[in-house]
């Protein structure tokens, strides 16, 4: 029996690096008297949203709401409002 080729479509043109991704933000922040390696990354499809990765751990994706930084389910913590400080001066300083 041969498989039904009309299962599975397939995109026609594959989107472009540029597209794909955006660059991400690297910063280093010392919190607890440990060294972090933070990188922070718009995602592209969610804008406002960033995905946070620390010492090349996923942590989460987080979003300012009012005043504040939090993740898909509204929590915050120290770490998001470290990150989000960052984030705030990254997008001043461009």
């Amino acid at each position: 029996m041969k498989p039904d080729k009309s299962f599975h479509k397939y995109p026609s043109a594959s989107p472009s690096e540029e597209d794909k991704y955006l660059p991400s933000i690297f910063r280093e922040v010392e919190m607890n008297s440990q060294l972090l390696k933070i990188e922070i990354r718009p995602l592209r499809k969610d804008i406002g949203y960033f995905t946070i990765s620390i010492n090349s751990v996923f942590l989460g994706h987080i979003h300012k709401v009012g005043a504040k930084w939090v993740d898909f389910i509204g929590s915050t913590n120290d770490i998001y409002l470290v990150v989000g400080k960052l984030i705030e001066e990254h997008m001043e300083s461009k």
